[in-house]
């Protein structure tokens, strides 16, 4: 039996505590009141680049203590689980160590910044699940109920065979010209910008949901606001 298994808590470590830091505090801190599971979630840690903010993240967010280097979250004898909210320049390196430490890994969306930090962690997540590690990229729109039922529609051949996806997200918060150049809109750090962001969930979804892979992808031209 575990340790984990023993003391009957799921022992969770986030890195990053900003927009989806938050959102992942929130679902850790209820999931216990809203799901019957088998283990209690204790937040246990949460890392940051700068000492004070953390502090006050964890104290607003209810994570026990903190860290300003993520490598002392990921080395931690009582994390099990290593929740990644950085930008996706640092998942690949994150989400390796915490494998490699025989750790549980949850990475936000999108998983890497290129494709082949994208395999190397796969191959990781691979090699990491014979040893007991779980793994996963954090798709929430998949638990979505118009979803499930969309994905039971297509799977019962109620909609007949899927060809053609055309998908629209309602989203604008970064067309405003004053908005600030946070990381989503550098390349160093995002990567792909709204293609790899946005992108992330429809095309995940659309596989998702008709159980296919896809073999090409369009989308409108438009202003580019990568730097």
């Amino acid at each position: 039996m575990s340790p984990t298994e023993r003391s009957g808590e799921l022992r969770v470590g986030m890195v990053g505590y900003a927009f989806m830091g938050a959102a992942h505090s929130q679902a850790w801190r209820t999931v216990n009141h809203a799901f019957d599971l088998p283990l209690r979630v204790r937040m246990a840690a949460v890392c940051g680049r700068d000492e004070e903010k953390v502090r006050a993240a964890a104290t607003r967010l209810g994570w026990e203590r903190t860290y300003t280097d993520w490598r002392d979250l990921v080395a931690a004898d009582d994390i099990d689980v290593v929740d990644i909210c950085t930008p996706g320049d640092s998942h690949c390196e994150i989400a390796l160590a915490a494998l490699a430490a025989g750790k549980h890994v949850l990475c936000e969306k999108p998983l890497a910044n290129t494709v082949e930090e994208a395999r190397e962690m796969v191959a990781a997540a691979e090699a990491a699940r014979a040893g007991g590690a779980r793994s996963m990229c954090g798709f929430n729109y998949r638990r979505v109920p118009a979803v499930a039922f969309l994905r039971q529609l297509i799977a019962t051949g109620r909609l007949g065979t899927v060809r053609h996806v055309r998908a629209v997200y309602l989203q604008d918060w970064i067309v405003d010209p004053q908005f600030p150049l946070v990381w989503r809109l550098q390349k160093d750090k995002a990567g792909s910008g709204a293609l790899g962001d946005i992108g992330a969930h429809i095309v995940d979804l659309t596989q998702y949901v008709t159980g296919q892979t896809i073999t090409g992808v369009s989308a409108p031209s438009g202003r580019k606001v990568m730097v």
